[in-house]
């Protein structure tokens, strides 16, 4: 599994809201992407990608995030 902790600034590491993260959560979702949310803000990223995961399911995934991510910030 893939912690993918998600904060607004590095530095203090302060957590993202959680209204945003679970909006890109709901993005990834809706583009096929399922991902699972956790973490004591509820504000991590579990990834558990399969062992038999090739260059092109990790390509998709990671154009999902982005996606998510940009989409977050409008």
């Amino acid at each position: 599994m893939i912690g993918l902790e998600l904060v607004s600034d590095r530095e203090k590491r302060t957590p993202l809201p959680a209204d945003r993260v679970g909006k890109m959560w709901e993005d990834m979702k809706d583009m096929g992407l399922l991902v699972g949310k956790g973490g004591l803000y509820g504000t991590t990223l579990r990834i558990k990608p399969p062992m038999c995961i090739t260059k092109e399911d990790t390509d998709f995934a990671i154009d999902v995030m982005r996606k998510a991510f940009q989409n977050s910030c409008q």
